[in-house]
């Protein structure tokens, strides 16, 4: 379902780091919480719109709102 977005940039992203990181987040917010279920609704539109446009900045947007989550996800699990 999702593309390789490696393949157009410098910087590595594998369709890994998506899954790993809405995974997590989908779990949270399963479990009732609310600020998980945001950021991956976040993430996961960022992502529908960079794969429908492939325009630069919507991917570079995507990549933020991953790394926001990302480091979400760390201090959360502090």
């Amino acid at each position: 379902m999702w593309l390789n977005l490696a393949m157009s940039s410098d910087e590595p992203l594998q369709l890994c780091d998506f899954e790993l990181i809405g995974n997590k987040l989908l779990n949270l917010a399963i479990d009732d919480d609310g600020e998980a279920a945001q950021r991956y609704a976040d993430l996961y539109l960022s992502r529908l719109d960079w794969e429908r446009t492939r325009a630069a900045e919507l991917r570079q947007y995507y990549l933020d709102q991953e790394q926001d989550a990302q480091a979400w996800l760390a201090v959360k699990s502090r």
